[in-house]
């Protein structure tokens, strides 16, 4: 028996049989999400509190050293505004100047 194009209903099923199977399907899948949430919820509590925990050493590490600890951001912003400086140059070499774009 055929209700519409390219729809066909086994031999015995109702409409009614039909919507059960969806509804238990959709109270399924209902229940994997809840469960999928339920587990990315753990592992992000559990997450946030290595993260806290790895936080709360590195500010101890650095109340029992700050010179090392000066010394070292120091460093890290000399070489990023090293980097950043040779790109800004390198790309200046390959554009016009502002003012000679609109005239």
């Amino acid at each position: 028996m055929v209700e519409s194009a390219g729809s066909v209903k086994p031999m015995g099923e109702t409409d009614s049989d039909r919507n059960g199977k969806i509804g238990e399907d959709i109270a399924r899948l209902r229940a994997e999400v809840a469960a999928l949430r339920d587990r990315l919820a753990d592992r992000a509590g559990s997450a946030a509190s290595y993260v806290q925990e790895e936080a709360s050493s590195v500010a101890g590490a650095i109340r029992e050293h700050p010179a090392t600890a000066t010394t070292i951001f120091t460093l890290v912003g000399a070489i990023g505004f090293a980097i950043g400086y040779l790109v800004g140059t390198q790309a200046l070499e390959n554009r016009s100047p502002w003012y000679r774009r609109y005239y």
